[in-house]
């Protein structure tokens, strides 16, 4: 336990955009997170990520994973499909994330098994929000595993 009574929460994030990671980086530093960030900058690089987790268990999986709808060579929504197969990491709670706040886009992600959706705001401000969401999913998963 660290902080807030928390466990270090290991974080995967599918970002091909090192501005975007950092953003993410600093709205879960932003809200107190104790977290490890590993990236997959394109979409290959994260199934290849989740197929060692499922090969070996000694492989350190994630608890969260946030991904990048449209990153190269493997979609976000393939990589998302990939993580609802795998073995270790199908009942992790997974955020796509998006420039796009299409209505069909959001019911697409939920439909694929996405646990939240969020949209890359304009602002600094409004991204900070994804911080919040990160702590609310974890504080969530955390009393339900209780």
């Amino acid at each position: 336990m660290t902080v807030d009574g928390l466990e270090r929460l290991p974080v995967l994030l599918v970002e091909d955009s090192p501005a975007d990671v950092f953003l993410v980086r600093r709205a879960l530093q932003e809200e107190g997170l104790d977290f490890s960030l590993d990236v997959a900058e394109h979409g290959e690089a994260a199934i290849q990520m989740i197929n060692r987790f499922d090969e070996s268990i000694e492989q350190p999986a994630p608890k969260l994973i946030l991904i990048d709808v449209n990153i190269p060579r493997t979609s976000g929504n393939e990589v998302l499909k990939r993580v609802r197969q795998s073995t270790r990491c199908s009942a992790l709670p997974v955020i796509m994330i998006s420039s796009s706040d299409s209505p069909d886009e959001r019911r697409n992600a939920i439909e694929q098994g996405a646990t939240e959706y969020f949209c890359k705001p304009s602002n600094l401000g409004e991204f900070m929000q994804l911080g919040k969401l990160v702590r609310r999913l974890h504080e969530h998963k955390d009393v339900a595993a209780a």
